[in-house]
């Protein structure tokens, strides 16, 4: 059957997509540490196993002090995920699943969705999550405590909501250079 539908506008990028493929950019592995699953776009932290494992964080030290991994990119080649706790929350990982973490590059983050964010501004990741909300998730400020800066970040674009198959992303262009593992 020929497609009779098509988008006028495509979205320019989702969550954890890679933005610039010349430009270097250091990619670590660690697997996920969280029965809920993880989101592409996010900021991980080290884990119980701070060699083999990655979690989101939450506490203020894990983004502040620079223990920071890095960002979760998105992999279109991997299965999505099975289990019902990590597809209710549109998670992309399960649990024990391999990350692929960008420390530095240019990636395409995913930010709350109410934040308004501004090109060439300071990135500010959510350590405690209410309702709607992602843990490592990016804003523009620090919400009442609940976000911190994340050093070495700068976002090089303002958000924009993108959709994919019935989903609505609030995403940015994050510049990233945290020190290699």
């Amino acid at each position: 059957m020929p497609q009779t539908v098509h988008a006028l506008n495509i979205p320019q990028a989702r969550p954890g997509m890679v933005a610039d493929a010349g430009r270097a950019k250091d990619v670590i592995s660690r697997l996920a540490e969280t029965a809920t699953g993880i989101r592409a776009g996010t900021l991980m932290v080290p884990g119980t196993d701070a060699e083999t494992q990655a979690l989101p964080p939450t506490a203020t030290g894990q983004v502040s002090d620079g223990d920071g991994l890095g960002i979760v990119m998105y992999d279109a080649s991997k299965m999505p995920a099975r289990t019902a706790v990590a597809i209710a929350v549109d998670a992309e990982y399960d649990d024990e699943e391999t990350l692929p973490i960008v420390q530095k590059g240019r990636i395409w983050v995913l930010c709350d969705d109410a934040a308004t964010v501004t090109a060439n501004t300071a990135a500010f990741v959510r350590f405690t999550a209410g309702a709607g909300e992602v843990l490592g998730a990016f804003r523009e400020d620090a919400d009442g405590g609940d976000a911190v800066a994340l050093p070495l970040a700068v976002f090089r674009s303002a958000h924009q909501d993108v959709v994919f198959q019935a989903d609505t992303f609030r995403i940015a262009l994050l510049e990233i250079n945290l020190p290699s593992i």
